[in-house]
């Protein structure tokens, strides 16, 4: 592990913990809730040294937060959404959506291509992860009986 991804990941910690607070998480959840964003962030490192894929690699973190945060809800009983939002801050694109805009505002439109395909993959990234976990894991039961 290299010195820059010991302060990325300690950055992904200061951010859970700045987003917590300003989502109003309570004390005894938002040690919870930081793990899950310093999950989020070495699964997303771990994943990027042997992909190079950020679509692949924000969908894999989103997966396996929103698993943890489904899990540590239920045993916290609190509401998953409480621990998600949090722990999914590491992984949104900043960066990329500034360089975006600042591009826009320049009139360069190779910096506009560039960055905005980089927020588009990483969103979507982050949508499709969440949603694929919510599908595994709120699977709707099959009540009816049939008898033919």
């Amino acid at each position: 592990m290299t010195q820059s991804e010991v302060v990325q990941i300690i950055s992904a910690i200061i951010g859970t913990i700045g987003f917590g607070l300003y989502f109003r998480v309570k004390k005894k959840r938002l040690l919870v809730a930081t793990v899950g964003g310093f999950i989020a962030w070495v699964v997303y490192l771990l994943c990027y040294h042997y992909t190079y894929n950020i679509f692949i690699c924000n969908m894999i973190s989103a997966i396996v937060v929103s698993i943890y945060s489904e899990v540590i809800a239920r045993i916290l009983k609190a509401p998953s959404t409480v621990f998600m939002l949090p722990s999914l801050v590491p992984l949104l694109p900043g960066g990329a959506l500034y360089y975006t805009m600042s591009g826009v505002v320049q009139g360069n439109i190779g910096m506009i291509g560039e960055y905005g395909l980089q927020t588009i993959k990483t969103t979507f990234g982050i949508a499709f992860g969440v949603l694929v976990s919510t599908v595994f894991i709120y699977r709707p039961k099959n009540n009816r009986t049939t008898s033919y």
